[in-house]
């Protein structure tokens, strides 16, 4: 507001600030009342957003695939069996709850490989080279793979590299093409591997006839496996490299020399897997603790937020110890939070679908204590004889799948199929899309929290229910304080006449002052 200089209360003698300022604390009162409701929303907002922080690092450390070692919807963090191998074998191995303990041997006789068939090309090839330059002159290429026909049409000018590209996309990477400029070969090789892989690559002239006819065929990958408790090898073939037997997954990278066998051992070691979850479960434990409190905080109404007027008579420690008192109860009873919790306590005790174990027989209960309201109590005993006697129960039961995709579009209740079929930590995952998702659903919608109070970095930062809020309290109290300067500007012009009455007043009394003393001279 403009500033103006003001020379006050000459003639009457009064203080025209301080009376000008008592008329006005009863309009400043309308102001103050809006800027601590402002404040309240303000300090809702902060507090939402704290938990929706604590969410978002809760959902970035175990629900982030690329957090491999905290990832919890991963199976194999939660397998209690470990694999001893010599880091310097052609292959990887890993087990599965399905598999035996003890030691195994294994020999990689052969690699499954792709079928795959090559074409020389001149000295001179490069990938810009033209197809007429490399010795190419056909005007069509038909290529058979896997029981599927494609006809590719050629052009005298198209370059090598365009050439690769086309049969790849036409395709759809089934069959793949590249060009090496050391052998100066183009090989054409498909994706599927095994000895149903197939490939017949035909050079086709302007009328069709065949040119030049290029066969392959796919290998099996062939390995002769011992396992423990048997005295002879067993030869399986496989289509793929990657492979599980018995509850042990084989990636096979090399094959053995000679007739010498690989041996591994498959352990038990649960006590890893325990360490994993019981991690999880006290961080979610620290996140429900957190946001029943808040939830169940009583709201004190004599601490309500200071005006500006009150600060200046406070020390900085009071201040903010005030402050604490009147945060507290901001949340109590909220909808949203009420529902989260609700809807997070559902997912750990409403049965999963097929499978044969309960939270209960893994040793995951709630607490006795009913002001926990939800927290998990691990039973380390339990867990640890369920994870080495029924871990892959243990593992379905906590993360399973579905068929069926998580939908934004629906809430939590409205998913009851989704929910029956997947684990307990799935769920988990998609009760955190559902309130801190930063992504749309078809109706523009982000998670609920973030529509409540946004967080910093996003777009809802500004244009949440609660920043709408804010800046409509805003524009009042810029309205507000227009008028109280507009009525403050009055009292003081009011308080001019006065002055300019009393002035004149003066004057007139002082020359009627000295008319009488000159009548008495």
């Amino acid at each position: 507001m403009p500033s103006t200089l003001r020379i006050t209360g000459l003639a009457t003698g009064l203080d025209v600030d301080n009376m000008v300022k008592q008329l006005m604390q009863a309009e400043r009162v309308k102001v103050d009342k809006v800027k601590q409701d402002k404040q309240l929303i303000e300090w809702k907002q902060e507090l939402y957003r704290e938990i929706i922080g604590d969410l978002m690092s809760f959902k970035n450390t175990y629900f982030d695939v690329l957090n491999k070692d905290k990832y919890i919807l991963s199976s194999n963090n939660l397998t209690p069996y470990t694999v001893s191998i010599d880091s310097n074998a052609p292959l990887k191995v890993s087990a599965t709850s399905d598999a035996q303990t003890g030691q195994y041997e294994i020999k990689v006789l052969n690699l499954a490989k792709s079928a795959g068939v090559n074409k020389n090309l001149n000295d001179g090839a490069t990938l810009d080279s033209k197809l007429s330059d490399v010795d190419i002159n056909a005007s069509f290429i038909k290529i058979n793979y896997n029981g599927v026909e494609k006809e590719i049409s050629l052009d005298s000018s198209m370059k090598l590299r365009d050439l690769i590209n086309k049969i790849n996309i036409e395709t759809a990477g089934a069959v793949k093409a590249r060009f090496s400029e050391l052998t100066k070969t183009l090989t054409f090789e498909t994706s599927k591997t095994g000895s149903s892989a197939s490939l017949n690559v035909s050079f086709l002239d302007s009328n069709k006839n065949v040119i030049e006819t290029l066969n392959g065929q796919g290998q099996n990958a062939i390995v002769s496996i011992k396992e423990p408790g048997n005295s002879n090898f067993i030869q399986v073939e496989k289509e793929t490299n990657t492979f599980t037997i018995d509850g042990v997954v084989y990636t096979l990278n090399g094959v053995t020399e000679g007739d010498v066998s690989i041996k591994f051992t498959v352990n038990i070691n649960s006590q890893p897997v325990i360490d994993k979850i019981k991690e999880f479960v006290n961080k979610y434990n620290e996140i429900i603790d957190k946001i029943n409190k808040k939830l169940s905080e009583k709201r004190n109404y004599s601490y309500k937020p200071l005006t500006e007027d009150q600060k200046k008579e406070l020390k900085e420690d009071e201040i903010k110890k005030w402050e604490e008192k009147a945060k507290e109860g901001l949340l109590k009873g909220d909808s949203i939070l009420e529902n989260l919790v609700f809807n997070l306590r559902q997912a750990f005790f409403e049965k999963v679908e097929g499978i044969g174990i309960t939270l209960q027989e893994i040793g995951l209960s709630t607490s006795s204590d009913y002001t926990q309201k939800g927290k998990i109590v691990i039973d380390e005993t339990k867990l640890k004889t369920a994870l080495e006697t029924r871990g892959q129960e243990v593992i379905n039961l906590l993360v399973k799948t579905s068929d069926i995709a998580y939908d934004p579009n629906k809430t939590y209740s409205s998913r009851q199929d989704r929910n029956k079929q997947i684990g307990i930590f799935q769920r988990i995952k998609d009760i955190l899309e559902d309130n801190i998702r930063t992504t749309r659903n078809s109706s523009g919608k982000k998670g609920v929290l973030l529509e409540k109070a946004g967080v910093k970095g996003d777009v809802t930062e500004f244009n949440s229910l609660l920043s709408k809020e804010i800046k409509e309290k805003e524009r009042l109290i810029s309205d507000l304080e227009k008028k109280l300067f507009d009525k403050q500007e009055k009292y003081y012009k009011d308080f001019a006449k006065l002055e300019k009455a009393m002035q004149k007043f003066n004057d007139q009394a002082n020359w009627l002052y000295s008319q009488i003393g000159a009548m008495n001279k």
